[in-house]
């Protein structure tokens, strides 16, 4: 669909009740155009789409249960067989719940990944920059397997502003950073502390449109590999009809959090949601003279949590109802503002329509 007529089907959805209310008894209710379905928003090629892509689980994709960056090489595949130019620069080390965090009077130094996940070795191959994978650490000279890990802002902040024109060779910044795959989700109470989130709302704050992808837990509180794969390929998905409606916004952050997938496939239920107010999770400290943090999931009425009170929360749409959650954060992280509602109607419509099908 072209920019006029979705501007159009935004402003159909958003005037209908005051259309309606302007009718008097005697006049007939005027014929409202059928709800835009996710065929109106076509995915398009990403052929020619530059897309950096950052996380703050690192890029090593060496532990088994997933957590060292293996969602953001599901990632980096989808985006590449979608047809993106994709290069990677991420922390050397896992840095989760970093924020926007930097280091500061530091040295940086760049790794590669010693071996990556087997399942995704050929991907990128044929991408013009072949999807090169950049880690970042604290050294003077190349990464070591101990180097100290920059943190997630750091690795895009040296990308944006040394490594894509002096390591990479492109002219000019990035199309799109892409944050993710989070193994875990960034929703709610979360969202100020996350890593992923960090990367794309400094990407915002640079002038580049930014989407953050996390994937949720099952029953076990695990992040399965399955559950990456879908996660990545929702999220190339969503990417590829929001660049053939153009969509790509630097006003805003997308942030996508999908359900797990035991099955790997992408979710179907899509929700547009509001950043909840709740709490997700709650810290306790045990000890008597050094205390250890223990992490609980918050549960209604729990000690220490507090209640979610919007029922179009990003929490409640994928933590109690499997959904996928799709919303907008400004640089602020908060994005409440009624006066900002016009600026992604485009991008709730399309979201409406993916959760209609």
């Amino acid at each position: 669909m072209s920019p006029r007529p979705l501007r159009r089907a935004a402003a159909a959805l958003t005037l209908l009740p005051l259309a309606a209310a302007a009718c008097t008894a005697a006049d007939p209710l005027p014929a409202a155009d059928p709800a835009p379905t996710a065929a109106d928003f076509p995915p398009v090629p990403l052929d020619g789409l530059r897309v950096l892509v950052g996380n703050d689980d690192s890029m090593r994709g060496e532990e088994a249960d997933g957590t060292d960056g293996l969602g953001l090489y599901a990632l980096r595949a989808a985006l590449c067989e979608a047809g993106a130019d994709v290069v990677v620069f991420a922390p050397w080390g896992q840095q989760s719940s970093m924020s926007a965090a930097l280091s500061h009077e530091a040295e940086f130094g760049l790794g590669t990944p010693p071996d990556p996940p087997e399942e995704y070795a050929d991907a990128c191959s044929d991408a013009p920059s072949g999807g090169a994978v950049h880690g970042v650490c604290l050294a003077q000279g190349p990464c070591r397997p101990d180097s100290p890990s920059a943190t997630p802002v750091d690795a895009l902040s040296f990308a944006l502003a040394h490594g894509l024109p002096e390591v990479v060779g492109w002219d000019g910044p990035p199309d799109l950073v892409v944050s993710g795959v989070n193994s875990g989700p960034n929703v709610a109470s979360q969202i100020p502390h996350s890593g992923t989130v960090g990367v794309a709302s400094t990407a915002v704050a640079s002038g580049i449109p930014a989407v953050a992808l996390s994937a949720s837990v099952d029953e076990d509180l695990v992040v399965t590999p399955e559950t990456l794969a879908a996660t990545a390929a929702f999220g190339a998905d969503l990417i590829a009809r929001m660049r053939g409606a153009d969509l790509f916004d630097p006003g805003y952050v997308v942030n996508v959090n999908h359900p797990a997938s035991p099955d790997g496939s992408p979710g179907t239920d899509v929700r547009w949601t509001r950043a909840g107010t709740g709490s997700v999770l709650a810290v306790d400290y045990e000890g008597e003279e050094s205390f250890t943090p223990v992490v609980r999931l918050c549960e209604p009425g729990a000690s220490g949590c507090v209640a979610e009170t919007r029922e179009d929360a990003d929490a409640v749409a994928l933590l109690a109802e499997g959904a996928v959650s799709v919303g907008a954060l400004g640089v602020d992280r908060a994005y409440a503002q009624e006066e900002d509602a016009a600026r992604v109607e485009g991008l709730a419509v399309l979201v409406a329509a993916l959760g209609a099908d």
